[in-house]
Order: C-alpha cells, then sequence, then structure tokens
C-alpha cells in the first residue's frame, strides 16, 4: 500500500470512527436527559413538577433568543479578531504590546467585568448589548490566539508565490490568509463557542448584577430560564430548560462543528 493511499486510509477511518463516536454520545446524552427526569420527577410530588409551568413554544422561543445572541457576538468577534491577529503577527511592537494584555486578560474571569459593563448598558437602556458584549469578549481570546498560531504555520513559499502572482491587500487575504488558517479559525470557533455556553447563563440573567433588579429585568433565554426557574422553585421549568440546553449544545456540535471540522482538514498543509 503506497503511503498516499495509506494516508487517505488512515483519514477516512478516523473520520468514520469519529462519527460513530459522536453519535454514541447523542444517544448518551438524550438518554441521560430522560433518566434525569424520571428520578427528579420521582423525586418531587405531582403538584410541584407541574409540566404547565411553561409551554413548548417558550422553550423555542428562548432557545431562539440565545442562539441569536451567541450567533451576533459571535460574528462580532470574529470580524475584530481577524484584523488583531493580522496587526499582532505583521507588526512587533504590538505582537509585545498586545500577547501579553491578551494573557492578562485571559487569566481574569470574564464575569469580573460584567457588572460595570451592565451598569453602562442599563444607562443607555441596551441590555441586549451587556449581554452580547460580554460574550465577546468571552469569544476573543480563543479566536485571536488560534489565529495567531495559524499565520504562523503558513509556509514561506504559499507566501512567496502570493508576491509573485500579484496576490496583495484583500485579494492575498481571502485567497491565502483566510483559506490557510482556516483550520485554526475553526478550532478557535470551537473553543469560543465553548466558553460562550457557559457565559449565557449569567450573561441572560442580569437581574444580579442591576441594582434592586427583579428577574423580570433578565433577556428571556436559556440562561435566565435556568437561573430564575432555579431560584424560584420551578423544577420543570429547570428541568426542561437544561434538558434543552444539553441536546442543543450537542446537536450543535455535531451537525456543525464536527462537519466544519472535517472541512477544515482539506485546508491544513500536510
Amino acid at each position: 500500500m503506497s503511503v498516499k493511499h495509506y494516508h487517505h486510509h488512515y483519514r477516512f477511518s478516523y473520520r468514520t470512527s469519529l462519527r460513530r463516536h459522536f453519535t454514541l454520545l447523542i444517544l448518551i446524552v438524550a438518554t441521560i436527559v430522560f433518566i434525569s427526569i424520571v428520578v427528579i420527577k420521582s423525586l418531587f410530588p405531582e403538584s410541584v413538577f407541574d409540566v404547565k409551568q411553561i409551554s413548548i413554544i417558550d422553550i423555542v422561543i428562548a432557545t431562539i433568543n440565545t442562539l441569536i445572541r451567541l450567533t451576533i457576538a459571535y460574528f462580532a468577534a470574529l470580524i475584530i479578531s481577524v484584523p488583531l491577529a493580522l496587526g499582532i503577527t505583521k507588526n512587533q511592537t504590538l505582537e509585545k504590546f498586545l500577547l501579553p494584555m491578551f494573557d492578562i486578560l485571559q487569566s481574569i474571569p470574564v464575569l469580573a467585568f460584567f457588572p460595570i459593563i451592565v451598569v453602562a448598558f442599563v444607562k443607555a437602556n441596551f441590555l441586549e448589548g451587556a449581554a452580547i458584549f460580554i460574550i465577546i469578549i468571552a469569544m476573543i481570546g480563543s479566536l485571536v490566539f488560534s489565529m495567531i498560531g495559524g499565520l504562523k504555520t503558513i509556509p514561506e513559499d504559499i507566501t512567496n508565490s502570493a508576491k509573485v502572482y500579484g496576490a496583495t491587500g484583500f485579494k492575498r487575504l481571502w485567497y491565502v490568509t483566510l483559506p490557510s488558517i482556516f483550520p485554526y479559525i475553526v478550532t478557535g470557533s470551537l473553543l469560543a463557542w465553548s466558553e460562550s455556553w457557559s457565559i449565557i447563563i449569567v450573561a441572560e440573567a442580569l437581574h444580579t448584577y442591576i441594582p434592586n433588579g427583579l428577574p423580570k429585568d433578565d433577556l428571556f433565554g436559556l440562561g435566565s430560564l435556568l437561573v430564575d426557574s432555579f431560584s424560584q422553585g420551578q423544577n420543570a421549568v429547570f428541568i426542561t430548560s437544561l434538558s434543552t440546553l444539553i441536546i442543543v449544545i450537542t446537536l450543535f456540535n455535531y451537525f456543525v462543528w464536527q462537519k466544519l471540522l472535517h472541512v477544515a482538514e482539506r485546508f491544513r498543509f500536510d
């Protein structure tokens, strides 16, 4: 068997195995969610575990709201991260200044800034902005560091070829740089979204950061449903919201990020 044939066979086997593992993961998660609902329902009286506390439509709307906030924050973070990573790798002064700053910011919990952010956006009467802004901050670090790693691995012959064929400016960015770092963008995006799923729970429950705030001040989404239902003892709402969040994260990872990781393999330099 030739080396090339073996390489493709290995890659095919790896991808097939990966798909099977994630299919198994979905089944395991679904089983855990089902068992959790059965166990908790058996622990609480029927009057407490009232499934009428929330409708399916409410859960769907909450899920859509959360995904919209995360998507807006992601694309905003991506747009900010690309020029930041390019600037850091091309300018040594920026690299010496910004990289240590990002290291420091990465070590500080992002939620430490949240009370100040909320107060600022409350004064502007733009609470949606507070949630989106804190998610952007949580995502940028993973994206920037991944992109910097990708930019530093672009072979010199690729860069030289782009110069020979006159690919400069936006043309070089679109046809050479972005495809070259695409695997690193996908990896950074996966890490960024993983971080954002935990942040969204706090980002939507704004009343704890607003002076004299009430649950009605929260942004409606899966995160606020989890926090408010737990604090108010609404077990049905809490379990339904938690189950939905677990299922959405699992499906999102399988149908979005795993597919993109497979596509990204085509752009890697062997």
